[in-house]
Order: C-alpha cells, then sequence, then structure tokens
C-alpha cells in the first residue's frame, strides 16, 4: 500500500469549512464543545495526505449521544481502536477497515478521519500539540514533511505501519510542545 502525500492544498481548509457545518447540524441537540482542524491539513506549508482529520470534542456526559448521532448521519462507529477517550468514525460510504491513505476512491468526496474525543484525553492533546508546535516553528514544520514525503515513497502494509514509522519525528515535536516522558510513552504505547 501507497500512502499518498501531496504539498499542502488551501482547498483543504475550505472542505473542513464545509464538513464542519454539516457536523454542527448533526450535532446541533448534542452540542459539542467543539469541531477542530487537526494534522497535516490543517498546517500551511506542510504536505500532507489529502484526507482530513477533524476532532469534535465532548464532555464525558455527552459521549453516548454525541455517539449516537454521528451513527445516525450514517457515520460507521470503529470504536476507540486502542487509543482511549478518541472514538474513530468513517464517513458515510466506508466501513471500519476503509482506512484514508490519501488516494482517490470511488466518489470523489475527500476522505476525512472524524474523531470524537473526550475534552482533556492525551490523544486531544496529542492532536492540538502538534498543531500549535507545527504552526510556530518552521523548521520543525520542514523537517516534519520532509520526513512525510521520505514515507510516501515505501510500500505499507496498512496505514498503521506509517503511522508507527512517524513516532519519533512526532515524540520530537511533543518534546517541543513540553509533553512529559511519563507522557510521551503514553503516546509510544498506543503507536505501537
Amino acid at each position: 500500500m501507497k500512502v499518498v502525500i501531496e504539498p499542502h492544498n488551501p482547498l483543504w481548509i475550505v472542505e473542513f469549512n464545509n464538513v464542519k457545518v454539516s457536523l454542527e447540524t448533526i450535532l446541533k441537540e448534542v452540542k459539542p464543545l467543539a469541531i477542530e482542524h487537526v494534522g497535516s491539513t490543517s498546517i500551511p506549508g506542510l504536505p500532507a495526505k489529502p484526507v482530513i482529520d477533524i476532532d469534535i470534542i465532548v464532555t464525558r456526559e455527552n459521549l453516548d449521544s454525541t455517539r449516537q448521532a454521528m451513527v445516525e448521519a450514517n457515520y460507521f462507529d470503529c470504536g476507540e481502536m486502542g487509543i482511549p477517550g478518541r472514538f474513530a468514525f468513517r464517513q458515510p460510504g466506508f466501513g471500519k477497515s476503509d482506512a484514508a491513505t490519501g488516494e482517490q476512491g470511488k466518489s470523489c468526496e475527500m476522505r476525512r478521519n472524524t474523531y470524537v474525543l473526550i475534552d482533556g484525553c492525551t490523544s486531544l492533546k496529542n492532536h492540538l500539540d502538534v498543531k500549535r508546535v507545527l504552526l510556530s516553528d518552521d523548521n520543525l514544520r520542514e523537517e516534519y514533511g520532509q520526513v512525510k514525503m521520505a514515507l510516501a515513497e515505501k510500500e505499507w502494509p496498512n496505514v498503521g505501519e506509517y503511522s508507527k514509522a512517524k513516532s519519533d519525528i512526532l515524540a520530537k515535536i511533543l518534546e517541543r510542545a513540553d509533553w512529559s516522558g511519563e507522557d510521551l510513552d503514553e503516546v509510544k504505547k498506543a503507536n505501537t
């Protein structure tokens, strides 16, 4: 399997905003705390898989009603997938095994990874801190982009293995965000 990495495209932010409007409608009764564009497509200048990463931030009390609303809107609930506090959803028309690699699928609709995260969980902190650091550190953003481009040249058994191969550079980014060794160990454990 190849992972597709493309130069940053400003239309990715437009796509996120369109999906956000749809999600706000789907979730109007559960009122999430926030809907955030995260991941590489949210960072101008960073090469990325053309896959939008979206975090829907909820309280623990709203988790079940949020998950139910997503399923009722034909999103596929993949559960935590080994990441505590983070519930992954595939957009309508895709199932659990349909990981988004950046390749153009049957439909022309842009792929996305949508996550419902409990406010304060490590995965949410990870997503927001990586974005914050990469938006403010040109050199680290460039280094991360180079790593991603090099990894895109390889064949991967699955998208999870590609993600694991980014662990070292992501640890470096999180160290820059002042993560403790204990917090970094939790993320590394989730990526193995």
